[in-house]
């Protein structure tokens, strides 16, 4: 699956396309899901920070480097960690 996700990953970067993107999305989301369980303490924090998350997806995943040879999974567990703490603490 990593191989799939990958080639989507650089058939968006270099196309824009949305239906790539739906599909990462869909592939991708369950790792940043996990995240976003372990970052929240209440369900209206969780519904406000999985919106922001959705909306800069296509940021995040378009600065992935495949060649540096990074585990997707991990690129985007430490990528979403650091976006929602940077959300969380601007909303204090």
């Amino acid at each position: 699956m990593e191989k799939q996700i990958i080639s989507w990953i650089t058939d968006y970067q270099n196309t824009g396309d949305e239906a790539v993107l739906r599909q990462l999305r869909e592939a991708c989301w369950p790792i940043v899901e996990a995240v976003l369980q372990e970052k929240t303490t209440d369900e209206e924090q969780a519904s406000d920070l999985r919106e922001k998350g959705i909306e800069r997806f296509p940021f995040i995943i378009s600065k992935y480097q495949a060649d540096v040879q990074l585990p997707v999974e991990t690129f985007l567990r430490n990528t979403y960690r650091f976006y929602f703490h940077q959300v969380m603490r601007g909303s204090r």
